[in-house]
């Protein structure tokens, strides 16, 4: 009889411990994330800073690998918004055309925490001297009081 008990007793628990295993989050269509985002993006290619800056928390950092032309290899680049925001005028007030646009976007949200994998297009400069180009934004976003902030963004073009 104890043979018998504790193979059923070891199965019982397997099926339980695997029953009570959080599923891993999946990528959903979040339509009040991906608003989020376009409005983020519109925002920012608006140049509105002030309003920039409530997307994030205080706290929030910003970092890309980034080579400029006084570097002989490219380095890591990390800022936190406030840090990023004081530099606006080297960088996208520095022209006048300045814009980013979503393309796609893959979000996954787990509770009140989310990611969000987003390729967006990009145009910098005049119309005359136009640069444009691609990349992708990881965003790790976190729900506060009803509303989502960004924790961190992660960028790169291509």
């Amino acid at each position: 009889m104890i043979r018998i008990i504790i193979p059923f007793v070891l199965v019982l628990s397997t099926m339980m411990l695997l029953s009570c295993k959080p599923e891993k989050p999946v990528p959903e269509d979040n339509p009040e994330i991906h608003a989020f985002l376009e409005n983020y993006y519109q925002t920012f290619s608006d140049r509105d800073w002030e309003r920039f800056e409530s997307f994030f928390t205080d706290q929030a950092v910003l970092t890309t690998i980034w080579q400029s032309e006084s570097d002989s290899v490219p380095v890591l680049f990390i800022k936190t918004i406030t840090q990023f925001l004081e530099q606006t005028g080297s960088g996208p007030d520095s022209q006048p055309i300045f814009e980013e646009r979503m393309v796609e976007s893959k979000i996954t949200v787990n509770n009140g925490l989310a990611t969000a994998w987003v390729d967006y297009e990009a145009k910098f400069g005049t119309s005359e001297n136009l640069i444009e180009w691609v990349g992708q934004d990881l965003f790790s976003l976190i729900r506060h009081e009803d509303r989502w902030y960004i924790a961190s963004l992660s960028y790169m073009s291509q």
